[in-house]
């Protein structure tokens, strides 16, 4: 049986370097989107423990770490 389809938020997450610690700035243009929509899709890897994060404002940097898409348990995003 094929794996569930990914959402965009997760496929967006996939494209972060794992265990790397990298900027916003550099995750957007990874990921091919705005800051303002990478800051959206950091505050939902962080809910969803598949990253974390460290400093504030332009100077907050982001690490993927957990290998896959993952949910909480209970999540209902």
């Amino acid at each position: 049986m094929p794996p569930p389809p990914m959402d965009a938020t997760d496929h967006t997450l996939m494209l972060l370097p794992y265990e790397q610690w990298i900027s916003i700035r550099a995750a957007a243009r990874r990921a091919m989107i705005d800051n303002d929509a990478a800051i959206s899709v950091v505050r939902a890897g962080r809910r969803r423990g598949v990253l974390c994060t460290h400093g504030k404002g332009a100077a907050q940097q982001v690490m993927r770490i957990y290998p896959g898409p993952r949910r909480p348990v209970g999540s209902q995003e």
